[in-house]
């Protein structure tokens, strides 16, 4: 017997025990638990309280590069090749593209760390199209400069997010060894 079926059976003996309530009462409790162990059924147990299911629990991802990146034209998508994080592996580290794997709320952060004299300019991008920019530059400064960016989004399945190079420019100098870094996670 299935937990549908258990739960049903129980729900039908607590009406036959109150049987001397209206009936109408009785069938509209009947209708809503129905509804509500439909919900669980067709989403194997699992459900969210608006009746939506809402796809693998936790989705985060925490990326970094191994070396420093140097001169990256203009419309690149920034390759961040050491996963430290990738629940729900949503992240790509050969391409940099995070594939959402279900529709929620995300937050996106990356933050760039260039050499003083340099600069590197960069953009999330939501299926390519640019949603916030961030702007590292140390050109007139005689120290290293950082930008950072925040990003709360709300993405569908399958959508993919990355940082961009800012179209008409190059990407100068970016530093690895955990200086810049790219995160996101769902809501």
């Amino acid at each position: 017997m299935s937990l549908f079926q258990v739960i049903l059976l129980t729900c039908v003996m607590t009406l036959m025990v109150t049987g001397h309530k209206s009936c109408s009462i009785n069938a509209e409790l009947m209708k809503s638990i129905q509804y509500q162990l439909k919900l669980v059924e067709n989403n194997d147990g699992k459900c969210d309280c608006k009746g939506r299911y809402t796809g693998p629990e936790k989705v985060a991802f925490m990326v970094k590069n191994s070396a420093d990146l140097l001169n990256i034209p203009a419309n690149s998508v920034v390759v961040y090749n050491t996963v430290i994080t990738n629940l729900g592996n949503g992240y790509d580290s050969s391409t940099g593209i995070f594939k959402a794997p279900s529709n929620c709320v995300y937050i996106f952060s990356w933050t760039v760390l260039c050499q003083h004299g340099k600069s590197f300019r960069t953009y999330l991008a939501l299926n390519g199209h640019l949603i916030a920019r961030n702007f590292a530059g140390a050109r007139n400064v005689a120290d290293h400069a950082s930008g950072s960016q925040n990003v709360v989004i709300e993405v569908k399945k399958d959508d993919e997010i990355f940082v961009r190079i800012q179209d008409g420019y190059t990407g100068q100098f970016m530093y690895a060894d955990s200086w810049s870094t790219f995160s996101g996670y769902k809501l």
